[in-house]
């Protein structure tokens, strides 16, 4: 497995006030994780939704729910930790940290009197790099208290995220054996008997007293610090044997660790902690639940977030199944796709087997999937996904894994597809300059594969559907500015989840220059100034360059924003007009007798 591009959990590095994670195997890159989670919702959609649905059920009364929807997207915030990094002399590639899912807690949930299920941890499930949803199913009772809330107006509601990402461990010049039974034995006692443990508590016993844990470390590991060799154990315990999860509201930290005890047989386990691994950990941060949503009359909001769905009437005996997609919109390479479900016979009260299928569209609406089962019979099936892909120009098919579920309530999502959903999506600054072509390659059974499509202001995100046998899978890209057609590269990456911005293409970045003036009158100072082509009315990115018969040589460094005006301008003073443009690679040579000459409004 490679662990390039992954964040390096013992290489943090403060970015300004941020801390950012060196990308492991990759000098000079770092993964900065988001700031804030921002309720958000594409082609102007509200990012919040209740879906009510009634059915009646004949003797089995009438049945009614609903499905609460919330659309998150991850902010960054790259320009300005890239500005900070700049001016800080700090020469860094900054790029996002992948998030992979998570919780999310409602705050002001009783004061506004909304059901107490959505007091809870709540999951979010990771639809692409920086894009999160939740869903939560509502009975009838708990429905009716959040339309109430709903037309009292929600403005007080806010909330706190746990965002779970995976970087690579610690890594030590150390081996360790020891019994995972032991382990969950030394946890149970220092919990009570609980099978799960405060994150800060395990690791201060692990630098206090490591030997008590059973995880055969003496109480001194010679010359190796103690609290990295707690982060490498913990991280390595999370990873094999434990779910790191948010805390309880009234736990004095944020993050305990939940061990899973069937994996904790006895036996002996040998760790060898200078093998990289990739560990899970949870970053909190705080969360919008409703962005632009906080601007409605509360009528408004109501008429915004609520839509009813009647479903016909059904005898006894018959179920619905809630269906529900976490999926990418633009799934590139998938004809089709849907999901199969498959109940099979329970003589003699059913003699035949159900077998059914509802198509998987991006629309976020739920998709009502009726069984007819026995009337005193509990809901129980297994379900399946199929993806229609074009191979060689041929459709395939190919299947997820197959699954089991008793709940009214099925969400899907980009695991339970038999072939990888990769999302690349870009920056909708940049996709303001430039129109995006990016392409997936890679070797499947012998031959290439590629799969192509395009980023614009109007599609700025997407997933490449990649079978698991494509081999060497990579992404390139390609900007095209708006402006004069002017293309930039991306040099091709793994293939990943990809967010494109400005300083993915060639271009983008730190510029530097060399500037010299030959002293060729009687002059022994002169002044020039200079800025980056688009800062020369930004006081902030002009500069004063001096030169000296005895110094007459200077270096001048510069961001530069956009890969398309990557280039500066100068000038000798503030009567003088403004060079044009010229290039990084073209170095500034001057002679002093210039000076004199300059005159406004003529060229320099």
């Amino acid at each position: 497995m490679s662990f390039a591009s992954r964040p390096d959990w013992r290489q943090p590095m403060l970015i300004g006030e941020r801390v950012a994670y060196a990308a492991f195997d990759q000098p000079g890159k770092f993964r900065l994780p988001p700031v804030l989670l921002a309720a958000q919702a594409g082609d102007g959609e509200s990012p919040l939704r209740l879906d009510i649905v009634q059915q009646d059920r004949g003797s089995a009364g009438l049945e009614r729910y609903s499905i609460l929807s919330l659309g998150f997207a991850a902010e960054f915030a790259l320009a300005q930790a890239r500005q900070a990094a700049f001016d800080a002399g700090q020469r860094v590639d900054l790029s996002p940290l992948p998030v992979e899912g998570g919780w999310l807690r409602l705050s002001a949930v009783q004061a506004l009197n909304l059901p107490p299920a959505l007091g809870e941890l709540l999951p979010l499930d990771a639809a692409s790099l920086g894009a999160l949803n939740l869903a939560a199913r509502l009975d009838s009772a708990a429905t009716d208290l959040f339309v109430s809330a709903l037309q009292r107006g929600l403005l007080a509601v806010g909330a706190q995220a746990w965002l779970r990402v995976r970087g690579v461990a610690d890594r030590l010049p150390l081996s360790m054996s020891f019994d995972p039974a032991a382990l969950l034995a030394a946890i149970r006692a220092l919990t009570g008997g609980a099978a799960s443990i405060d994150h800060a508590l395990l690791r201060q016993r692990l630098i206090d007293a490591p030997q008590t844990l059973g995880l055969g470390l003496p109480a001194s590991s010679g010359d190796i610090l103690k609290q990295p060799l707690a982060d490498a154990v913990i991280d390595r315990i999370a990873a094999r044997y434990a779910s790191p999860q948010p805390s309880t509201p009234d736990a004095p930290t944020g993050v305990r660790l939940v061990f899973d005890e069937a994996a904790m047989a006895p036996g002996r386990v040998q760790w060898n902690l200078a093998e990289p691994q990739l560990a899970p950990r949870l970053i909190a941060i705080e969360a919008d639940p409703l962005g632009p949503l906080r601007t409605m009359a509360a009528a408004d909001l109501y008429d915004a977030v609520v839509r009813r769905h009647d479903v016909r009437a059904l005898a006894s005996g018959w179920r619905s199944v809630t269906v529900r997609t976490n999926l990418p919109d633009r799934r590139v390479g998938v004809v089709s796709a849907q999901v199969e479900l498959q109940l099979p016979a329970k003589p003699p009260a059913r003699m035949f087997t159900i077998k059914t299928s509802a198509p998987l569209t991006a629309a976020d609406r739920p998709i009502a999937i009726d069984l007819r089962l026995s009337p005193s019979e509990a809901l129980s099936y297994q379900w399946q996904t199929t993806a229609i892909v074009l191979s060689d120009g041929r459709a395939e098919q190919i299947k997820g894994p197959p699954r089991k579920s008793d709940r009214e309530h099925l969400l899907i999502g980009p695991d339970d597809f038999g072939l990888r959903l990769i999302p690349v999506e870009a920056e909708p600054v940049f996709l303001a300059q430039a129109d995006i072509e990016v392409e997936c390659v890679g070797t499947r059974k012998g031959k290439p594969w590629s799969a192509r499509a395009s980023l614009s202001d109007v599609a700025p995100d997407l997933a490449f559907a990649v079978p698991f046998d494509v081999e060497g899978a990579a992404i390139r890209a390609t900007a095209r500015a708006k402006s004069d057609g002017a293309r930039r590269s991306m040099p091709a990456v793994e293939a990943d989840s990809l967010r494109l911005d400005a300083f993915s293409f060639d271009g983008s970045g730190s510029r530097e220059l060399e500037l010299s003036c030959e002293f060729d009158d009687g002059a022994n100072l002169r002044t020039i100034e200079i800025a980056p082509e688009d800062g020369i009315d930004d006081a902030g990115k002009r500069r004063q360059v001096k030169f000296t018969r005895h110094s007459p040589q200077a270096r001048w460094s510069w961001l530069s924003l956009s890969p398309f005006r990557g280039g500066y301008r100068w000038r000798w003073d503030a009567q003088s007009p403004w060079s044009a443009v010229l290039q990084p690679e073209t170095p500034l040579r001057l002679r002093s007798s210039q000076a004199a000459t300059a005159r406004i409004g003529a060229g320099a």
